[in-house]
C-alpha cells in the first residue's frame, strides 16, 4: 500500500467512525458558526437556481442546507463510506433524495462534474495534497469556490501549530492514518489565482477562517 493510500484510509476511517455522532449533533444544533457564515456568504451571492459541489461532504448537512437556500441540486463525494451512508439517509429523511446525490469518492485524484458552486468545509486540513483537491475544486467551479480552514495567521498562528502538533502526536499513538494539516494560506490564493479566482470575502469565526473566491472568468471554466 502506497503512502497515499495508507493516508486516505486513515481519514475514511476516522470520520467512518464519527460519521453518525456527526449527523446527531447537527441535527440536534444546526451548522456550525464558520460552517453557517460559509452558507451566508453563497447565499447572499446568489445560491437559487445553483449546482453545488461539496468535496468532503461528510454526512451531507452543509449540502442540504444549500438546497433549503435555493440550490436546484447538489453532489456531494467524501472518502468515508459510513458517512456517505448517513447523507443519503438524511437527503431520504429530508425529503430531497431527488435533488441530492452522495458518492464515496477521493477528489484528489478522481474529476467532479462542472458546478456552480464548489465548497470545502474544514476538508484541506485533513488532507495532505491541498494542491491537489484545490485543482479539482477550481477546475469543477464555474462560479464560486468556498471553503473553511484552521486560523492558522497572526496571533492565532502559535496556538494553531501548538495544537495541531499536540493532535498528531495522539493520532501518531494511537497509530491511526490521520493527521491534520496547515498548509499555507498564501499558497492557498496563489493556487486559486492561478486557476482564474479572486478572493471575495473572508471572514474569522474563532478558530476558523472562511473564504469565498469567485471566478474572474465564468466563461472560463470547464464543462
Amino acid at each position: 500500500m502506497t503512502s497515499g493510500s495508507v493516508q486516505t484510509k486513515g481519514i475514511a476511517e476516522t470520520f467512518d467512525d464519527l460519521a453518525h455522532d456527526r449527523c446527531c449533533k447537527y441535527k440536534s444544533n444546526g451548522l456550525t458558526a464558520s460552517s453557517q457564515v460559509l452558507l451566508d456568504f453563497i447565499s447572499n451571492k446568489g445560491l437559487v437556481g445553483k449546482t453545488v459541489l461539496e468535496i468532503g461532504c461528510g454526512t451531507g448537512f452543509f449540502s442540504l442546507e444549500t438546497l433549503r437556500h435555493g440550490a436546484s441540486s447538489c453532489l456531494g463525494v467524501d472518502l468515508s463510506s459510513a458517512a456517505i451512508h448517513e447523507a443519503n439517509e438524511f437527503a431520504k429523511e429530508s425529503g430531497l433524495q431527488n435533488r441530492a446525490r452522495f458518492d464515496v469518492a477521493d477528489a484528489a485524484s478522481t474529476r467532479q462534474p462542472a458546478s456552480d458552486v464548489v465548497v470545502m468545509d474544514k476538508v484541506l486540513c485533513c488532507y495532505p495534497d491541498a494542491e491537489a483537491l484545490l485543482k479539482t475544486a477550481s477546475d469543477s467551479s464555474r462560479e464560486l469556490l468556498g471553503f473553511v480552514v484552521p486560523r492558522d495567521e497572526g496571533l492565532m498562528k502559535p496556538a494553531m501549530r501548538i495544537g495541531t502538533a499536540l493532535i498528531n502526536l495522539v493520532e501518531k499513538l494511537r497509530k491511526t492514518g490521520f493527521r491534520l494539516y496547515l498548509h499555507p494560506l498564501i499558497s492557498i490564493d496563489e493556487l486559486l489565482a492561478g486557476s482564474g479566482f479572486q478572493q471575495e470575502k473572508k471572514a474569522k469565526s474563532r478558530f476558523w477562517l472562511v473564504f469565498l473566491y469567485k471566478r474572474n472568468r465564468p466563461d472560463a471554466s470547464r464543462g
